[in-house]
């Protein structure tokens, strides 16, 4: 591991902290006339404030009632995460379950899962939201069973649902870039070897195939959370859930911006990272999420 690679590592928190760090302040920047200078002691305050995160405090825009940000701030960080983290086993366990299948399917319904999934690639989460709220509400209608919660009330939050329509877009993007991993894989003289042993094709793609691909996959993940994250605000606002993105559009006084942009960011940077060890490891190549 060179040295130049272990610098870059050392400095990215500190970019990251900066960049949340700017993103807090730039509301001071502006008033109703313009661009304006808070000056600097205005500054020196955030920053005190954010070395004491456990004194902040928040205010609500709507009652103006003032609320301690810890230990509320660990409920929407715990939807949010609960949300994600139910999204992503979903949308990979499903594609990679399907890819399977699908290797065993007939062309003609290889091809039209494809089509399908192309068609539903190019239609926005707030589509899928709106629709599975009005389905479970329908079934509970016609049927007076609830089989999940659709929205959040006072101090519950729907989490099974927002995250299965969460899921839809990342598994649309792993089920294609699955497939097409393994109409590479499948060229590959161990596949050949393993095919003339007489392996069975489930055994060999389960086994052999599998291994070498979720490796490839692990490098896509960046784009995968950045894509969840990016969908997160729409899913949270629609089915009523206090998560961490509601929670930054609404409280966006800086200290408690960052400690919360902080407390959201730094896992999933963590989780990145501990990805990037885990390739280094396997395949013993600097790699770079």
């Amino acid at each position: 591991m060179s040295l130049s690679y272990i610098f870059r590592e050392v400095l990215r928190p500190f970019y990251l902290l900066v960049g949340i760090f700017l993103v807090s302040i730039s509301p001071m920047f502006t008033s109703v006339t313009g661009l304006q200078w808070p000056g600097l002691s205005a500054i020196r305050e955030v920053v005190e404030k954010i070395l004491r995160p456990g004194s902040l405090i928040y205010t609500n825009p709507t009652s103006g009632v003032e609320r301690d940000l810890f230990p509320i701030i660990f409920k929407p960080f715990w939807s949010s995460m609960s949300v994600m983290g139910i999204a992503l086993i979903v949308s990979l366990a499903s594609a990679l379950l399907l890819s399977i299948l699908l290797k065993f399917a007939s062309g003609k319904l290889y091809k039209g899962i494809i089509s399908i999934a192309s068609v539903f690639r190019t239609i926005p989460d707030i589509v899928y939201v709106l629709v599975s709220q009005m389905v479970l509400v329908w079934v509970y209608i016609q049927t007076g069973v609830k089989f999940a919660k659709f929205t959040g009330t006072g101090t519950e939050e729907a989490l099974l649902v927002p995250g299965l329509v969460l899921s839809i877009l990342p598994f649309i993007y792993f089920l294609k870039t699955i497939l097409a991993m393994m109409k590479e894989e499948e060229g590959e003289p161990y596949v050949d070897l393993a095919t003339s042993k007489g392996l069975h094709k489930l055994r060999v793609i389960c086994v052999h195939m599998l291994r070498n691909m979720l490796v490839r996959l692990a490098y896509q993940s960046k784009f995968i959370i950045s894509l969840m994250i990016s969908n997160l605000l729409i899913v949270e606002y629609l089915f009523n859930n206090f998560g961490m993105t509601v929670f930054l559009l609404n409280y966006t006084q800086p200290p408690v911006f960052f400690v919360t942009a902080i407390l959201f960011f730094l896992p999933i940077y963590v989780c990145l990272k501990v990805i990037e060890w885990v390739l280094y490891l396997t395949t013993q190549q600097e790699v770079s999420l």
